[in-house]
C-alpha cells in the first residue's frame, strides 16, 4: 500500500501502523487514560451536518478564510505535533512544506525535532508557534524573541498540558519512564528494518529547541520528565496575558473548553 493509494483518513491510519514499529504507531495513535476524550473528539466531527443550499452559482467559488491574520487557501491549517521525526525523517520540515505548497498555515510544537529558526526561513508560508509557559519564564520569553526574529505570523499558547499524560498504550508497548520495551515490541522493531534505516542514516535525532534545557537526552524519558518538570502548573490570566502582551501579534489560546475562559481569552486579547 502506498500513499497515492490512500483515499481517506483511515487509509492513512492502516498505512502508518503498517510502516511504524508498534511502540511508535500507538504513541501517536494513543491518547491518555481511557482514551475517552479522543474517541469524543473523533465522534464530535461525525455529529456535524453539512446542509447545503440548491441551486447556487458556483462559478468562482472560493474556499479561502483568515486565520490568525493570515489567509489561507482552504479552512484547514495543520496543529503542531511534537517529535515529528519519529514518523518521517522529513519530520516538520516535510510538513512545513506541504502546508505551503497546499496554501495553508503550518504550526510548529514547541517540542519539534526542526528549530524555530530552521522552520522560520524554510517556506514563506504563514507559521505559528505552540508555545508553553516554564517555569523558568526567561526561556518563554526567549521562545517568544526567537518567533519574532524567524518571522513566526502567530503565537499559540497551550494551557492544558500540566503535566504529561497517563498513555496507557505506553505501558503496553514499553514507552514508558525509564523504557520498557517488550520483546513483542523489540519483535515490532526488528520487523520493521526500513524505519530502522532511515532513523541510523538521517541526522541526529533532537529536540531541537528545548536540548540545552534537557536533562538526560532527547530519549522519550526525559521528554516526559522534562514536561513534568519545566511546565509551570501555577500559571494564571495574568501570564497569559502579559506573554501577549510581549508578542503584540495574532494570538491563540489552545486547550479552552468552556464559554467562561473563551470570553476571557476573548478579553485578554486571544
Amino acid at each position: 500500500m502506498s500513499i497515492r493509494k490512500c483515499n481517506n483518513t483511515n487509509d492513512f491510519r492502516r498505512l502508518a501502523k503498517r510502516r511504524l514499529p508498534a511502540p511508535l504507531f500507538h504513541y501517536i495513535d494513543g491518547g491518555a487514560d481511557d482514551e475517552v476524550t479522543l474517541a469524543r473528539n473523533t465522534e464530535a466531527f461525525d455529529d456535524v451536518r453539512l446542509i447545503p443550499n440548491g441551486l447556487a452559482d458556483l462559478d468562482g467559488m472560493d474556499c479561502s478564510t483568515t486565520v490568525l491574520g493570515q489567509k489561507i487557501d482552504w479552512p484547514f491549517f495543520l496543529s503542531p505535533t511534537a517529535m515529528t521525526r519519529l514518523f518521517h525523517p522529513d519530520g516538520e520540515k516535510g510538513v512545513a512544506r506541504a502546508a505551503a505548497t497546499f496554501g495553508t498555515m503550518y504550526s510548529l510544537s514547541s517540542l519539534s525535532t526542526e528549530s524555530i529558526e530552521t522552520i522560520g526561513s524554510l517556506t514563506s508560508g504563514p507559521k505559528c508557534f505552540q508555545i508553553y509557559i516554564h517555569k523558568d519564564r526567561g526561556m518563554t520569553h526567549d521562545f517568544v524573541d526567537r518567533c519574532k526574529e524567524a518571522k513566526f505570523d502567530a503565537l499559540c499558547l497551550t494551557l492544558d498540558t500540566l503535566v504529561a499524560g497517563n498513555r496507557e498504550r505506553d505501558l503496553v508497548t514499553g514507552m514508558t519512564v525509564p523504557p520498557k520495551l517488550t520483546m513483542k515490541s523489540l519483535a515490532s522493531f526488528a520487523a520493521h528494518p526500513a524505519w530502522a534505516w532511515r532513523y541510523l542514516t538521517s541526522d541526529a535525532f533532537e529536540l531541537a529547541n528545548v536540548k540545552r534545557h534537557m536533562k538526560g537526552g532527547d530519549d522519550l524519558s526525559s521528554i516526559i520528565q522534562y514536561v513534568n518538570s519545566q511546565f509551570d502548573p501555577t500559571v494564571t490570566w495574568r501570564e497569559a496575558e502579559a506573554l501577549i502582551q510581549q508578542w503584540g501579534g495574532p494570538f491563540a489560546i489552545k486547550g479552552i473548553m468552556s464559554v467562561s475562559d473563551a470570553i476571557r481569552a476573548r478579553d485578554a486579547g486571544a
